[in-house]
């Protein structure tokens, strides 16, 4: 008796531990993406007022969304195999590195590049580990609430950081870039101080709590479809979210919005994406069902090309929140799957994958919207976008009838 009752006491302990563990968590990815994304902001800027053209904006996005694409695959193999912690740490340091790099060195030096890259290699590193914590010990299959509730809290968290960022970059544009990344830097440092909290905490935790048990092979292998389909549909929809980030500034710039301005545009727009996380954590009419994911789809198609004809403010908040809708469902239906599709021990490699889809979309999306950009105009990325992610959508269609049409007629 008194052995049940320790073991109870035990477990009672691990939960809470782990759930003050992912409050942590949530804090770091706030002040991860509020880093990164006044980064973004402060660079992009200022590259598009120094008039660089659309080819450079374009490849500067590439090479720092193909930095966490390689880092993310990396951070998650390593995760899954190696240590996580340590894996985890990595990330946080070469994050401070980074901002401090860009702050220090001028846009116009041959090293601002390299130091620019470095961020998307440190968001690599940290997420993947990250993301696997948040549901250690869990069966998304028997306890979907639960762990819907730690995706919602766990996007929230990020956005709401970047949303800040990008907010906050807006503002502190206006005193110029140095103030702006100093800023970034600071708050780095301090993302560095509670990351380090945390990889001493999840060594101190077990593995997977005592009592679990493994979900179900037919629950999980239906996941891993959708997974694989949620991978397809994520290349479409940041192919076109990756132009907001380095080649809308352009468009923005030429139209004569301010940067305050243009920091609320970009607020807004994280603010739609929260809304459809929301959405999609208190139901369940989107879970297995291909055509609301198409659906979304041809809605952010539709955006991208509202954009691409823009010529207010009022236009371009249209076109992005029809994008904004497109990039939250595929975000939270893509982390849903994946952690509903892999065991305990390949989430942190799953969460890496799932980003490292998200990289490669943005990577091409910059390299052709900046080539054709500098070729045909500024606005004719975002028709293209919008053709890719209908040529997707056929993809996901042909994809459907091979992996899970068959099985849906066998059962």
């Amino acid at each position: 008796m008194l052995s049940i009752e320790h073991e109870t006491s035990s477990t009672a302990s691990t939960r809470r531990a782990r759930s003050c563990l992912r409050v942590l968590l949530y804090v770091i990815c706030g002040l991860t993406d509020f880093a990164a994304f006044v980064v973004v902001f402060a660079a992009s800027r200022s590259l598009a007022e120094r008039h660089a053209e659309p080819w450079y904006l374009g490849l500067v996005g590439a090479a720092y969304s193909l930095a966490a694409g390689m880092g993310s695959l990396a951070g998650g193999w390593l995760a899954s195999r190696r240590s996580a912690p340590a894996v985890f740490l990595a990330g946080a340091v070469a994050i401070v590195a980074s901002v401090g790099a860009c702050w220090r060195v001028d846009p116009d030096s041959v090293w601002f590049l390299p130091g620019y890259c470095l961020l998307g290699v440190g968001l690599g590193f940290l997420y993947p580990p990250l993301i696997g914590w948040l549901n250690q010990g869990d069966d998304v299959h028997s306890n979907q609430n639960a762990v819907s509730r730690r995706l919602i809290l766990f996007c929230v968290a990020w956005n709401a950081g970047m949303m800040c960022g990008q907010l906050a970059g807006g503002t502190l544009y206006r005193h110029g870039a140095r103030a702006t990344l100093g800023t970034a830097f600071v708050v780095a440092l301090a993302n560095l101080a509670f990351s380090i909290v945390a990889a001493i905490w999840v060594r101190q935790l077990p593995a997977v709590l005592p009592e679990m048990m493994e979900p179900p092979r037919e629950a999980t292998a239906l996941a891993s479809r959708y997974q694989r389909l949620s991978w397809i549909a994520n290349l479409g929809g940041v192919f076109g979210a990756s132009m907001v980030f380095h080649l809308l500034p352009d468009v923005i710039v030429n139209l004569g919005i301010s940067s305050d301005a243009h920091g609320r545009l970009l607020a807004v727009w994280r603010a739609i994406i929260i809304a459809m996380y929301l959405l999609m954590h208190v139901s369940s009419f989107w879970h297995y069902r291909l055509n609301v994911s198409l659906a979304s789809q041809a809605l952010g198609a539709v955006g991208m090309s509202v954009i691409a004809l823009a010529q207010s403010t009022e236009m371009l908040l249209v076109g992005l929140a029809l994008l904004g809708q497109l990039v939250g469902f595929n975000y939270f239906s893509g982390l849903y799957y994946s952690t509903a599709g892999s065991s305990h021990e390949t989430r942190a490699l799953a969460a890496g994958i799932h980003e490292a889809t998200l990289a490669a979309g943005m990577s091409f999306g910059m390299v052709a919207g900046g080539l054709f950009g500098s070729l045909f105009g500024h606005r004719f990325p975002y028709q293209l976008a919008a053709s890719v992610i209908a040529v997707l959508i056929a993809v996901q269609l042909a994809a459907w009838r091979t992996w899970l049409a068959p099985r849906s007629r066998q059962a």
